[in-house]
């Protein structure tokens, strides 16, 4: 992690705390998208207070992109089918090194290409604020190392995901659907969505 170059030279920095302390706070964002203060991720969830997050969408040598389900306890979007990886943006990282983290932590992935394809801000349906930085990663030959859950997991091709999204959307997450619709997963030129 490094510290803001906004940051840089104050004396008093919170960024100039011990990384390991870091990893445990985000940045609370203004409604320019700049951090104004850093908390723990609890403070930031519990207030619903704006911070930032990473969407990662992994994609195979067949261009088939990785969908991991939510579990049936989860208290967000139980039983949903999601993107490949989610995670949070600790304070003084940036998103880029979020998403190479999250993917390395979440799927075993390591040293594969990244793209960042666009942003997203939303409030989820717990009522808080993020503004999401959504990825593109691979084309990766290596199999997600889930824990032994790959039931809980599946590639899907172009075809397949946006027939999910049309005629089941109830399955998916507001925000693969989104990712989906706008074309940031697969391009829209030859997708089903262009009548949407």
């Amino acid at each position: 992690m490094s510290i803001p170059r906004s940051f840089a030279g104050i004396q008093d920095s919170p960024y100039r705390l011990p990384k390991a302390r870091l990893q445990t706070l985000v940045e609370l964002l203004e409604g320019y998208g700049r951090p104004f203060m850093l908390t723990s991720l609890k403070t930031a969830s519990g207030l619903g207070l704006l911070r930032r997050i990473v969407l990662i969408c992994l994609k195979n040598t067949k261009g088939q992109v990785y969908l991991k389900k939510h579990a049936d306890s989860a208290p967000l979007y139980a039983g949903l089918w999601d993107v490949s990886a989610i995670g949070n943006v600790f304070a003084g990282e940036a998103p880029l090194d979020a998403a190479y983290r999250e993917l390395a932590d979440k799927l075993g992935i390591r040293h594969t290409k990244m793209r960042n394809i666009g942003s997203l801000p939303y409030t989820d349906s717990r009522g808080v604020s993020l503004s999401a930085f959504f990825f593109l990663a691979g084309p990766s030959s290596v199999v997600p190392d889930t824990d032994g859950s790959q039931a809980d997991s599946m590639f899907v091709d172009q075809y397949e995901l946006e027939g999910l999204a049309l005629h089941q959307q109830e399955m998916l997450t507001p925000e693969l659907i989104w990712a989906i619709r706008s074309g940031w997963i697969f391009p829209r030129q030859g997708s089903q969505f262009l009548g949407i």
